[in-house]
């Protein structure tokens, strides 16, 4: 089972030799990084050492407290057990991934792989719907941050997803999106032509799937790479399409005997390439030659993650069965077959239903984080806007502004004598005369005639009101509105025989102005309105 995900993870001592040793921390970090640089390749070549070197590598991190690092060690873990057929493992891994790390902290890239993954369990387990779902969040992820072979691999993925869901043109759309990246990365370019040919190739279409093979030899000798295993397994079901038996099993014998360089492998290839040649030599009438393919096809089939290709070989084994004449045997491998068929079917309910609990524990952890960060900018007291939100929010709203945006004005209120309030009336009081002046602050952020704004406590009595956008004048226009307001209000409930003001100070973005600049010119004129008597507005 995977490690924890925590930095207080345990570490495997022998990590922990280049540190005991004197080494740099930022010697360590650069070596992390350079073997997740390495990790990403070592997947498609080798699942089941890829996945050790990953947990390998996230020990190094959890100890390092490389945050980032870890969280990408744990998805190229997740992917490389997911291609050695464990998919529940894979979506165990990426559920807590997703919500033990925030977005912020883990990256575009891990969460678009986290996606992806996601996506490729619930493909195995044939729930497309949903695995096309996980896709497209991926794709809706996709930033400066998303290396772009990722982004290609993730389009490849939308468009046979879509494909096998029966949306032709729409994957025929992806797949020219994905081609349109891959232009230049050959290994790419021809895994999606090859993915486009045997798209063409389930519907029968021959014609057009002989048009992709031609495509596919133009780019092998363009980028100077040869056609690699699942590639060739491609053309030889499609030469067996055309009734062109001699060249599939040359491809077919030639997708066998390459699989071991394939750079991308996944659990069953081995088998499934076997499975290919079988038929096309049960195909040309040499069924006795086509069971002893069988037989190396199924002790391929070891462990865990073969349930599909097993039955496929089966009902393959039963055809060939019956071109030997031994129709009993036939008889009772297809027997053999529906029970397989059936186990099948309960497994993929099974896993799909464990899948779609972690995919659910993930959708909830979301939006428990999402609540979280919400109230984390959110005032206790008052339900207004915090600080953090402040920090956070206008410094950006600024940076719009400076290039072409709506203009961002400021007011900063501040109610008059407030310390008397809490030493006459009880803090109680206090408390509620801030909880009163929050909703009309709200209020009239959001009634503004022009423009958009919003609300926020800065702590004690202090209050601010962004404005963007809106017609010259339109900030001042605000605070006198709310000064109006607050000393015409009915406040026996919460300070009897007393009545509230509050004074406020507007700026507006200077020229290459800032958030600092901002708000100290709003805060010079909240001092002027206070020193000048309270209970009034004073603007630029």
């Amino acid at each position: 089972m995977p490690g924890d995900l925590t930095l207080d993870a345990a570490v495997d001592p022998a990590a922990a030799e280049p540190a005991a040793a004197g080494t740099s921390r930022e010697a360590a970090l650069s070596a992390v990084r350079a073997d997740l640089d390495d990790l990403d390749d070592l997947v498609g070549r080798d699942p089941d050492q890829a996945a050790a070197h990953a947990r390998d590598i996230a020990a190094r991190a959890a100890q390092l407290g490389d945050v980032s690092s870890l969280a990408l060690a744990r998805v190229g873990e997740a992917e490389a057990v997911q291609r050695a057929g464990d998919s529940p493992t894979a979506a165990d891994i990426v559920t807590r991934l997703l919500t033990e790390h925030d977005a912020a902290v883990r990256g575009a890239e891990v969460t678009v792989r986290a996606s992806w993954v996601l996506c490729r369990v619930l493909r195995d387990l044939g729930d497309r719907p949903t695995a096309l779902e996980h896709a497209l969040d991926a794709v809706a992820a996709f930033s400066e941050g998303v290396s772009q072979r990722l982004q290609i691999r993730v389009l490849l993925t939308v468009a046979d997803l879509l494909d096998e869901m029966g949306g032709v043109e729409d994957a025929r759309t992806w797949y020219s999106r994905a081609e349109e990246l891959a232009v230049g990365d050959g290994q790419l370019h021809l895994r999606i032509v090859n993915n486009r040919a045997y798209s063409e190739l389930e519907r029968g279409d021959a014609d057009g799937a002989r048009r992709e093979l031609e495509l596919l030899h133009r780019l092998s000798a363009q980028y100077g790479m040869a056609l690699n295993s699942n590639t060739l397994d491609t053309v030889a079901r499609v030469q067996l399409l055309c009734g062109e038996l001699d060249a599939a099993e040359a491809s077919a014998r030639a997708a066998v005997a390459t699989s071991a360089a394939m750079d991308a492998k996944n659990a069953d290839d081995e088998p499934v390439y076997l499975l290919t040649l079988a038929i096309v030599l049960r195909s040309k009438g040499d069924p006795a030659a086509a069971a002893e393919v069988l037989t190396q096809a199924r002790s391929a089939c070891t462990g865990a993650g073969f349930r599909t290709v097993r039955a496929q070989l089966l009902a393959e084994q039963a055809e060939v069965h019956a071109a030997l004449g031994d129709h009993r045997a036939a008889f009772e491998t297809h027997k053999e077959f529906y029970a397989a068929d059936r186990e099948l079917l309960s497994e993929q309910r099974e896993a799909q239903a464990r899948a779609r609990q972690a995919v659910f524990e993930t959708d909830v952890a979301r939006a428990e984080a999402a609540r979280y960060r919400e109230e984390a900018r959110r005032d206790a007291l008052t339900g207004l806007r915090n600080r953090l939100f402040v920090d956070e929010k206008l410094p950006a709203l600024v940076e719009e502004s400076r290039h072409g945006g709506p203009a961002v004005s400021a007011v900063l209120f501040d109610l008059d004598h407030f310390k008397s309030v809490n030493d006459t009336f009880s803090h109680e009081a206090g408390d509620e005369v801030l909880r009163l002046t929050a909703g009309i602050l709200e209020r009239s952020a959001a009634d503004s005639p022009s423009g958009t704004a919003f609300a926020a406590r800065l702590g004690g009595e202090e209050f601010l009101v962004v404005l963007t956008g809106g017609a010259d004048g339109a900030a001042a226009e605000l605070a006198e509105r709310v000064r109006r307001t607050v000393a015409g209000f009915d406040w026996s409930g919460a300070t009897p025989g007393r009545g509230i003001t509050v004074s406020a100070g507007v700026a507006v973005l200077a020229d290459g102005g800032d958030k600092t600049s901002l708000l100290s010119a709003a805060d010079a004129r909240l001092y002027a309105a206070k020193a000048g008597g309270r209970n009034q507005v004073r603007a630029g």
